[in-house]
């Protein structure tokens, strides 16, 4: 297991979710050390990852699947403070 490196004392993720203009905004926060400058760029890249046994396809699927969806993914981190990922989704289905 790997040792805590975050900004609080104890590890905490929050998930919030709001109704913004016909769009479900769903948030999950946590009090990590953020992500490196030199990572934010690549986050969303198909088999990018920091873990020695990850396959760096988690994030790349999440946004694929949101984009097809008529959605948006994104994050906010802050150095020592932890990193916000947001998925906006709107409403109902369009149909092609």
């Amino acid at each position: 297991m790997k040792q805590w490196k975050g900004g609080g004392a104890n590890p905490t993720v929050h998930i919030h979710q709001a109704n913004v203009a016909n769009n479900i905004l769903i948030s999950v926060t946590d009090n990590g050390s953020g992500i490196p400058d030199e990572f934010i760029g690549k986050i969303f890249s198909p088999n990018f990852t920091t873990k020695s046994s990850g396959t760096g396809l988690g994030l790349a699927i999440c946004r694929g699947i949101v984009e097809k969806a008529n959605g948006k993914i994104w994050f906010v981190t802050k150095q020592t403070i932890g990193t916000t990922f947001y998925v906006q989704l709107p409403f109902g289905s369009k149909t092609d």
